[in-house]
């Protein structure tokens, strides 16, 4: 086979030939090495230059012509802006804080809102008279909306009021 494809470079060999060849050619990986070998040889004799292979050469000879850009220095903070910057951050969570706790409606002292809520029902509140009465209230409290004792029903004591101290 390898005279055959000598004689194909050669333009030696007929039409029904030249395709035959080809086909092995194509099917055979080793043939076509021999192929590309009797091409190189070929060149060589005829005195012909291939193609340099040596791709890394040549790419680092012209990384050594290329002129060298350097890049902008990285624009520096101004030594003053930090600390401006970090009192008035400091400043504005201040003035969030104070807005918030002192805002017309806000709860600023929960506890003690509480703490009114809770004198002012004990003052106009009546205790019931009867066992009856007392379920009947310790239910409503636990379920009534707004209430500030809810789910706490369970904890709660009913004290009687005794018409004798009066």
């Amino acid at each position: 086979m390898k005279t055959r494809i000598s004689a194909l470079m050669d333009g030696e060999l007929e039409g029904h030939e030249i395709a035959e060849t080809l086909r092995v050619l194509r099917r055979s990986p080793e043939l076509r090495g021999e192929w590309c070998d009797c091409q190189l040889i070929g060149d060589a004799l005829r005195g012909e230059r291939g193609l340099d292979m040596d791709v890394a050469a040549r790419v680092m000879s012209a990384l050594d012509t290329e002129p060298t850009v350097m890049a902008p220095k990285p624009r520096r903070v101004i030594e003053w802006q930090r600390p401006v910057l970090a009192l008035a951050a400091s400043a504005a969570g201040v003035a969030l804080v104070a807005w918030l706790a002192l805002a017309p409606g806000a709860d600023g002292g929960a506890p003690a809102g509480e703490a009114r809520l809770a004198s002012a029902k004990q003052g106009s509140a009546l205790a019931p008279s009867t066992p009856r009465l007392q379920e009947y209230l310790v239910a409503h409290q636990a379920y009534a909306p707004g209430g500030t004792m809810v789910g706490g029903a369970r904890n709660i004591r009913s004290v009687a009021a005794s018409g004798e101290g009066r």
